[in-house]
């Protein structure tokens, strides 16, 4: 007869363990380790929306007289640098805090020569962060300008 011991109880109560082929792999490690790097990657990045991105092309808008405009013309340069232009074709300079108050002075002689508005007129591979630079640079120096209309000339045989 066969008397039953402690031991024999407990491995009577113990699940088998399931058997992983040679292959298989427990991926659950790594999709959590992916989320935890997707969390922090997105919470620890900073959105800016002048760094990368494209003008859209305008369908339609507000019409604003260029004649009534001191117009500052855009145009891609070398690197990630515009060139910088006032009505008159003159380029502004290259360094920074120069071409700030080229384009102060600039806009001054314009707005006291009657003109109305201020028009960003740049090329379509301008970009972004280049407009919305001088787009600060003119609401920094004229505070009493509310509005700064940007036009993107779009070269028709790109299409």
């Amino acid at each position: 007869m066969h008397t039953h011991s402690a031991d024999d109880d407990s491995d009577a109560l113990m699940a088998p363990r399931a058997r992983h082929e040679e292959g298989e792999i427990d991926n659950t490690a790594l999709i959590d380790v992916t989320f935890l790097l997707l969390i922090f990657f997105i919470t620890t990045s900073t959105m800016d929306p002048t760094k990368t991105g494209t003008l859209p092309t305008a369908l339609h808008g507000l019409p604003v007289s260029a004649t009534e405009s001191a117009v500052v013309f855009m145009e891609a340069g070398t690197g990630a640098r515009a060139n910088v232009k006032g009505s008159d074709g003159v380029t502004f300079s290259d360094d920074e805090d120069a071409q700030t108050s080229e384009i102060v002075d600039y806009l001054t002689a314009e707005l006291n020569q009657g003109k109305k508005h201020v028009m960003i007129l740049g090329d379509a591979d301008v970009r972004v962060g280049e407009v919305t630079r001088v787009q600060r640079i003119i609401g920094d120096a004229f505070e009493d300008i509310s509005n700064t209309y940007i036009a993107v000339k779009v070269d028709s045989t790109k299409k």
